[in-house]
């Protein structure tokens, strides 16, 4: 069978029961509308009172809006109506252009804002034209859950339900139970419930949780006119990314360039890190801020701090080696593996799982044989998943010039990352389905 055969098999549901989708985010919804264009039966159960996502922009690279256009068509044209691309078309093969964020230090004279290298799609860009976009993409997470939500058949969604624990019945059909005190029975379940997923402790033990990375971000959206006041068109409109000794920072455009999205991410000295707070985001001041960054690139500087949000983000990854799967209750997304932000992969990652998952259950002739489906899902799966962990943070060690045997050596640099995203951007993910559904 080639890689894009579509098969008439029909899975057939419990007569009765759903399949759970644990969490509302971005992967959870993804994953539902997979699963319902296959016929599959399913009910949502998010813990909020409504749909929301938390943060600002999220770029996709040609691989997560790969993943969006297998999922469904309909949820690719969804997302163009609001991605915003590097407005100069000269960058359309550009992930992001890579600058110095401080004067170098090695010796080369360069300054504060001057350009290192443009990083590229120089395999296949033309693989991202043919769906309509460019290699670099973003957009507002609330935008691209309106879209999401907006495929969604009304009455598949329970809000106000915290999922507390996972039991499974004689016949072998899955209890939830959730904090108000009301249960739901399924016929399979699947976490979709974030970092800190607790379905996750139910499938790897509750010693499997996201570390401290020993870096957090600062946060700000600038509006257009003040983002090109400060930087130019060029810098204020096309996706950026300054380099520095311990700390970087990303800008890309969003909400069709009406904004440009700044991240600043220092990183802690030293290797042993521990995040005290109960919290992941805590207050910071524009004060603190600047003290993190005194030396660095003053336009970029001045613009954040006008707009920076008072608080910071820590930043977490989810390393383990345990399975994604246990019984009928399986994890997607960041429930299996939280990443980073330093290659812009995670969400796109979440996408790549929903078009794995839902057609290797929709190829399953029935509930009954779901584990099957899980455990193929779980060996194609957790090998790439992991790696894009480990990768990015070896790219946040190099992005801050701190990177074993190579710190601020850029042509060095360019090397890596151009080996980092040529793995990303490239898995052909029909031939991965293949290759799990030859498991079955």
């Amino acid at each position: 069978m080639s890689p894009s055969t579509v098969s008439n098999h029909i899975f057939q549901n419990h007569p009765s029961l759903p399949i759970a989708i644990i969490g509302g985010g971005l992967g959870g919804l993804a994953l539902a509308i997979g699963l319902i264009k296959h016929g599959v039966k399913v009910h949502i159960y998010e813990a909020a009172a409504a749909f929301s996502e938390i943060g600002a922009g999220v770029a996709f690279g040609p691989n997560s809006t790969r993943a969006l256009s297998l999922i469904d068509e309909k949820l690719l044209a969804g997302y163009k109506k609001h991605a915003t691309f590097n407005e100069n078309r000269e960058r359309d093969d550009t992930f992001v252009t890579f600058r110095y964020g401080m004067d170098s230090r090695n010796g080369n004279g360069r300054k504060a804002g001057d350009l290192i290298w443009h990083l590229e799609d120089i395999w296949m860009p033309e693989n991202a034209k043919k769906l309509g976009v460019r290699t670099r993409s973003c957009i507002h997470r609330a935008r691209f859950l309106d879209q999401l939500v907006a495929l969604l058949p009304e009455g598949i969604t329970s809000f106000g339900k915290s999922f507390e624990r996972i039991n499974t019945l004689e016949d072998g059909t899955v209890k939830l139970c959730f904090s108000d005190g009301s249960t739901a029975l399924a016929s399979a379940a699947i976490g979709c419930d974030g970092v800190k997923s607790k379905a996750r402790d139910f499938v790897c033990g509750a010693s499997v949780q996201a570390t401290y990375a020993g870096e957090y971000a600062y946060r700000a959206m600038v509006p257009r006119a003040e983002a090109e006041k400060a930087l130019g068109k060029e810098l204020a409109c096309n996706g950026q990314l300054y380099c520095g000794y311990g700390a970087y920072i990303v800008t890309y455009p969003v909400e069709h360039g009406e904004f440009t999205n700044m991240v600043a991410i220092p990183h802690e000295k030293g290797d042993s890190w521990t995040w005290t707070q109960a919290e992941w985001t805590v207050p910071a001041t524009r004060q603190e801020f600047l003290r993190h960054f005194e030396g660095w690139y003053p336009p970029l500087i001045d613009a954040i701090a006008r707009y920076c949000q008072p608080q910071k983000w820590a930043l977490f990854s989810l390393r383990h080696s345990e399975p994604y799967y246990k019984g009928r209750l399986c994890l997607l997304g960041d429930s299996a593996h939280a990443t980073t932000p330093h290659l812009g992969a995670g969400a796109g990652m979440a996408m790549e799982d929903a078009y794995i998952l839902s057609n290797l259950i929709a190829s399953m002739n029935s509930t009954d044989e779901i584990e099957k489906a899980f455990h193929a899902f779980d060996a194609v799966r957790r090998p790439r998943t992991q790696q894009l962990i480990e990768n990015s943070l070896v790219a946040g060690l190099a992005t801050d010039f701190i990177m074993p045997g190579i710190e601020d050596d850029v042509d060095l640099l360019k090397g890596e990352f151009e080996a980092w995203y040529k793995w990303l951007w490239h898995e052909v993910l029909e031939y991965q389905l293949e290759k799990a559904k030859g498991m079955l």
